[in-house]
């Protein structure tokens, strides 16, 4: 808005009014550039956020959501699945130790270890396993600490072997050979 436009609009106007209109005429003008200045800095760093955001997608064209879901899936089951396989693989060789075997691998092989993984009740299972394992194959068997015969077939684990080393023998190996 000019001064001149003024006075042609409104011929009877004094100076001291003109002035007034011109000052809030201004402040309204600075006002609203203001406003447009920081919606224009507003709309530059949206449009910058959806440039980003577009170069990001880019980089996710012509990947199928639905197979990586499945992939996610699939290595979770993996992950579970090798989660009770250690869990299983402890608890056997944990029972093989508390059963005192001499080499847990070897007494492993002499189990069905397929059967006792898929065991509902594996504990029980395991235990029965090794129970029949130590009756069948003793010698695959630690005596029980502090002497033999193996505490398991009922001997006495505070028995001190008596008699000649050869006689020591002789009852071990009988009682090895039941």
């Amino acid at each position: 808005m000019k001064r001149e436009d003024v006075k042609k609009q409104i011929p009877n106007i004094t100076d001291e009014q003109l002035d007034w209109l011109m000052g809030e005429n201004g402040r309204d003008i600075t006002a609203e550039k203001t406003k447009a200045t920081n919606l224009q800095i507003q709309v530059n760093g949206l449009t910058t956020q959806l440039n980003t955001a577009k170069d990001s997608l880019k980089a996710f064209e012509g990947v199928d959501v639905a197979d990586l879901k499945g992939q996610i899936t699939k290595l979770q089951g993996q992950l579970d699945d090798q989660a009770d396989s250690f869990a299983f693989d402890s608890a056997l060789d944990g029972a093989i130790r508390d059963a005192h075997g001499r080499d847990v691998k070897a007494i492993r092989g002499m189990l069905d270890v397929d059967a006792l993984k898929a065991s509902k009740d594996r504990t029980t299972d395991i235990k029965a396993a090794l129970d029949a394992l130590t009756k069948e194959k003793a010698w695959a068997f630690d005596a029980a600490p502090g002497g033999y015969p193996n505490v398991r077939d009922g001997g006495d684990p505070n028995k001190t072997p008596t008699g000649s080393t050869r006689e020591q023998f002789a009852e071990w190996f009988n009682e090895v050979m039941k």
